[in-house]
């Protein structure tokens, strides 16, 4: 009887280790594709900043160029 109380013990003791191992992957799992997600955000974010600035530049560029013109002629 007590050996098959021990080994009914460590049975559960393994069964409960496997769990909370799953639960240690599924957490680290999502905590990684939630920062992944989060970080391709933040690079869709800064890529859209550039290209704003990049067509804030060009327009401004063209002013410069007419007002040389401007004061050229």
């Amino acid at each position: 009887m007590a050996v098959s109380t021990l080994s009914r013990h460590s049975d559960d003791k393994i069964a409960r280790q496997a769990y909370q191992r799953r639960q240690d992957e599924l957490y680290f799992y999502n905590k990684n594709m939630y920062e992944k997600e989060k970080y391709k955000q933040q690079a869709e974010q800064e890529q859209r900043r550039a290209e704003q600035a990049e067509a804030e530049i060009e327009k401004l560029r063209q002013q410069i160029a007419e007002l040389l013109a401007n004061t050229m002629a």
